[in-house]
């Protein structure tokens, strides 16, 4: 039997509370749709392994907003079809999260696979009410002051929009005063259904971390290949100086969501081309504390958490967000840093193109006089330079044929 490394109910938390970071003014959101979603399916007879695809299909249906062009406020919002191309094209060689490709396939309207008969257009006729569901539900009111009204506009979808059955077992569901409340206050209950048995091994997790990674990156062409080209220098340099086979792996998942609490910076910043100004440099340093928030009480990811967090801190005390020195930081963290420092110099950025490996050597051995960077981590980088950047290359234009498909789909 394959080794316990981590669980999919941490993984599923931090997913959604991510996509919290993305949209804060949909706070909840996946929480909502997942909870009705798996209580409609409860109502017409799924159970076991079905419930549980269903279940966290529900928390990832809308995963190609981040392909989409952001919307202004008096504009109509994406709804699960609209979202489920692009969606597929994040999701796609991501064994772990299979299942949910099922789902995207039956609600992406260009699909021309039949699914007529399959359990998986149930659950997308689900998701989708489920969806609408959440979207109709004023936070600021009373839950139970809104049941009538949106079952009377759940029961105009029947036999349109969304089947028969699937709204009759809604309608058996909302008769239930409790799941409205559970529904408002604490929907984030529903991640409890989520067994404990589903074993998630060191590399199904360096599977998720690449999925989360797409999410992360795929908002701008600028950001696109990043966390990519990170993850595969800092695993190469992690070899190099002697890490074993499973802490490389680790370095490989901290390499691909090193950047996840940039999902709270605006795409606005993050495609900037000129200088940014203070007020939003202050709004990039925030996100490093955000990824300790939202890695660190994973099972299994002590390390991990740590090196990803620690990214900007600098050896002399003047990196952020803890202002650690020496001693302080980790060597999965140096590592990572110089990985980051090493891809963001080589990428094109949209205030300049990416730099020669001249330029890049200078500016490494720049961060060493300053005392940012530990010297003989950047002599080792250096020294093997040519192959750390084959390397980088190799992954950065995988992922990059992956990212410029998956907008072609979008559009």
């Amino acid at each position: 039997m394959e080794r316990q490394f981590t669980n999919m109910r941490d993984l599923t938390r931090v997913y959604a509370e991510a996509m919290n970071l993305l949209r804060p003014e949909t706070e909840n959101l996946h929480q909502r749709v997942a909870y009705i979603a798996y209580n409609i399916a409860k109502e017409m007879g799924f159970e076991g392994k079905d419930l549980e695809e269903i279940l966290f299909t529900s928390f990832l249906y809308d995963v190609g907003i981040v392909l989409m062009p952001e919307k202004k406020e008096d504009e109509e919002r994406y709804y699960f079809k609209d979202l489920a191309g692009s969606g597929l094209g994040i999701l796609g060689d991501v064994k772990i999260l299979r299942y949910a490709t099922n789902v995207l396939r039956v609600a992406d309207p260009e699909s021309e696979v039949d699914f007529a008969d399959n359990k998986y257009k149930s659950f997308a006729e689900i998701i989708d009410l489920a969806d609408r569901i959440a979207f109709m539900l004023d936070t600021k009111d009373a839950a139970l002051n809104q049941v009538e009204e949106i079952s009377y506009s759940v029961q105009d979808m029947a036999g349109d929009v969304i089947g028969d059955d699937v709204v009759e077992a809604y309608l058996r569901f909302s008769e239930k005063e409790y799941v409205w409340m559970e529904l408002l206050h604490q929907p984030e209950i529903i991640l409890n259904s989520i067994s404990d048995d589903r074993t998630v091994t060191l590399d199904a997790a360096i599977t998720f971390a690449k999925f989360m990674a797409r999410i992360i990156d795929f908002r701008s062409q600028y950001t696109a290949m990043h966390s990519s080209g990170v993850a595969a220098t800092a695993v190469r340099l992690a070899e190099i100086m002697g890490m074993s086979q499973d802490e490389c792996k680790k370095m490989m998942i901290a390499g691909y969501l090193h950047d996840i609490g940039k999902l709270k910076v605006p795409r606005s910043i993050l495609e900037k081309s000129e200088k940014l100004t203070d007020s939003e440099f202050n709004i990039v340093k925030e996100y490093a504390y955000y990824t300790h928030l939202l890695l660190k009480d994973i099972e299994g990811f002590e390390d991990i958490s740590q090196w990803a967090a620690l990214h900007h801190e600098k050896l002399n005390g003047f990196g952020y967000p803890f202002r650690l020195k020496k001693d302080q930081i980790p060597m999965g963290a140096r590592i990572l840093a110089l990985a980051d420092t090493f891809s963001a110099v080589a990428e094109i950025r949209p205030y300049r193109q990416g730099l020669s490996k001249e330029e890049v050597i200078k500016i490494l051995l720049e961060n060493v006089e300053r005392g940012a960077m530990f010297g003989y981590l950047v002599e080792m980088l250096i020294t093997n330079y040519d192959e750390i950047q084959e390397i980088r290359d190799t992954h950065v234009s995988r992922e990059g044929a992956r990212y410029y498909a998956s907008v072609v789909e979008a559009d």
